[in-house]
């Protein structure tokens, strides 16, 4: 069962580390997997940048549209969610959708990104998890693990990031989102409504759903996969809401 005897960003918030830094596949990725904690980490005085590693240009069934028209729309609907959770401005590194591979290329923007924003916390895919995911996921998490340990505190890595004064860096802590083995969880209820709206801020992908459709559906989920644990009586308004991650500590 996940440990929640520690409340870990609550410790970091106390010691000062408030910086974070997302790294996620595709537009709406963050959102979905880990919206409720970055609204809540905003919420506390943090500040939080997101890196998606596509263009997310192949996420649609309508034919009428080019990779390039949803390349920008989705660009544009990633900062109204980014906006609405709190977070800077997104950095797209616009690799085609469906085509990351985990490459010098890219361990190398994200090594700048980490130089670059200094993160206490780092929020990625699990790339290793059991069972079925999409390959940009699971090789945008272990490019992002790749480019943390041990690349980004190295100096003899990318030494051409001396030239922009970027020093090497190494994060306190790494969150792996969309886990099968979670031992932390984050009670996000209180930004439960923030992060449905962020969901919703990916039209494009979200079909003419409401906010209301949108909380019913995890209210059922957070029922069926935690009961007792996130349900106290039988009242709605008493489910508590969740996002789970396992947790990588750097000394």
């Amino acid at each position: 069962m996940p440990n929640q005897t520690e409340d870990l960003i609550e410790r970091m918030t106390a010691s000062g580390q408030k910086r974070a830094l997302v790294v996620m596949a595709h537009p709406d990725d963050n959102e979905f997997v880990c919206g409720g904690t970055v609204a809540l980490l905003s919420s506390k005085g943090w500040s939080v940048h997101i890196v998606v590693t596509t263009s997310g240009n192949k996420g649609t069934k309508d034919g009428s549209v080019t990779p390039q028209q949803l390349a920008f729309v989705r660009e544009k609907e990633q900062r109204h969610a980014a906006e609405i959770l709190g977070a800077e401005d997104p950095t797209f590194m616009g690799f085609p959708d469906g085509y990351i591979e985990n490459s010098n290329e890219l361990r190398g923007l994200l090594v700048r990104q980490i130089r670059l924003h200094r993160p206490d916390l780092v929020i990625t895919w699990d790339g290793f998890r059991s069972g079925f995911n999409h390959r940009d996921h699971r090789r945008t998490g272990r490019a992002t693990y790749d480019a943390i340990y041990p690349a980004a505190d190295d100096h003899l890595f990318y030494p051409s990031h001396k030239r922009e004064n970027l020093s090497p860096h190494r994060p306190s802590v790494l969150l792996l989102a969309g886990t099968d083995s979670p031992d932390y969880l984050v009670d996000v209820t209180s930004v439960m409504a923030i992060k449905v709206r962020s969901i919703l801020a990916h039209e494009s992908q979200m079909g003419g759903r409401t906010e209301a459709m949108v909380m019913e559906r995890y209210r059922k989920r957070m029922i069926e996969e935690r009961g007792a644990a996130t349900v106290h009586g039988n009242k709605d308004d008493e489910v508590r809401y969740q996002e789970s991650f396992k947790v990588i500590e750097f000394a």
